[in-house]
């Protein structure tokens, strides 16, 4: 993966949490901040997509649309006998 360096200021205190952090995980403070800068931006991304499913499944017509074809599966289905 293509590496580009930046630079950024950090309170003494915080760095120093880095720093212990980093240490005691066996990585460079680089690889650390990037680790987590990752997680957090991915985590963001996933936010907005549960947000964006989550309010497609309040719309009440899809709501209801959805039972319906649930309760025809269940209907028709062939293992309605099984229990899971």
């Amino acid at each position: 993966m293509a590496m580009k360096k930046i630079a950024i200021s950090l309170p003494e205190p915080v760095l120093e949490r880095v720093d212990k952090l980093a240490a005691s995980r066996g990585e460079s403070r680089s690889h650390l901040i990037a680790t987590v800068l990752d997680r957090v931006a991915r985590a963001k991304h996933d936010h907005d997509i549960t947000a964006q499913i989550d309010a497609l499944f309040t719309d009440e017509k899809i709501t209801a649309e959805q039972k319906a074809t649930s309760k025809d599966f269940l209907r028709m289905s062939p293992w309605r006998a099984e229990k899971w």
